[in-house]
């Protein structure tokens, strides 16, 4: 009998253990979810993230684009640079696929291929 009570809390604590790992997986998307803005019609974009990315109706983005600067040390190697500048703030209001969202551009000059991340 008392091998049956083990055998029944160690299923419990597997269980809990399970269930955690799992809200975890949910949870870094959120800190890390990052995208591409594939194509903008009016004030709608179309994201290349989607429900496999744990995206959501209503999560915030902020919009990056990257501009080509010269190379800072001339005396190295010749390696392209690059400077992030925000470029605007997006809503998303559907998301439709595993990979694809639609979202409202709430400000700023979005383009396609520029960069998204979730705000913290």
């Amino acid at each position: 009998m008392e091998k049956k009570g083990f055998l029944y809390v160690f299923l419990a604590f597997l269980v809990v253990v399970l269930a955690s790992c799992s809200r975890l997986e949910s949870e870094r998307h959120k800190l890390f979810m990052k995208g591409q803005i594939l194509e903008v019609t009016g004030n709608t974009a179309f994201l290349c993230i989607g429900s496999k990315d744990a995206a959501e109706v209503g999560d915030r983005f902020t919009v990056y684009k990257f501009t080509r600067v010269g190379n800072p040390n001339p005396e190295e190697v010749e390696r392209p640079s690059y400077k992030r500048e925000v470029a605007g703030k997006i809503k998303i209001i559907e998301v439709f696929e595993e990979h694809m969202a639609k979202a409202i551009i709430v400000s700023g000059d979005v383009k396609p291929n520029y960069f998204i991340e979730i705000e913290e």
